[in-house]
């Protein structure tokens, strides 16, 4: 993330002082670049909730055991700093397209995905009986 590089034009809204935050969202696999209220994050990557509508801390991401560890403090528009709280975001986003790509019923291995078919589909009958009963 080249965050630094980028205009900020964040507003004052009567005492407010609205400031540019990049940041990563609550799932790890996505940035933002968001105007909003600055808030001390205590060792954890800086996140935007877009359903808390807030800056907050990520709880999934203890950034203070990185390589190279971010403080146990800092101001949330000094997230871009931070550059491991982005690499999750990367490694998120490799995952994700590992598990569209390397689905297991590729071609080359579906006699495992027809050996698997059967024991599912028996599963998922007997919990629907036990359910509609």
């Amino acid at each position: 993330m080249n965050c630094e590089s980028v205009e900020q034009n964040c507003s004052q809204t009567g005492r407010y002082r609205f400031q540019y935050h990049c940041v990563i969202n609550a799932w790890r696999n996505a940035t933002l670049e968001v105007c909003a209220l600055n808030r001390t994050i205590i060792g954890y990557c800086t996140e935007y909730s877009i359903n808390g509508i807030v800056i907050q801390d990520n709880y999934g991401a203890d950034c203070t055991k990185f390589n190279p560890p971010c403080p146990s403090s800092y101001n949330s528009a000094e997230a871009y700093k931070y550059q491991t709280c982005y690499d999750l975001v990367k490694r998120n986003r490799k995952m994700a397209e590992y598990a569209v790509t390397k689905h297991p019923c590729s071609a080359s291995d579906i006699r495992l995905c027809d050996k698997l078919v059967v024991p599912i589909l028996t599963i998922l009958n007997v919990i629907r009986a036990h359910v509609l009963q």
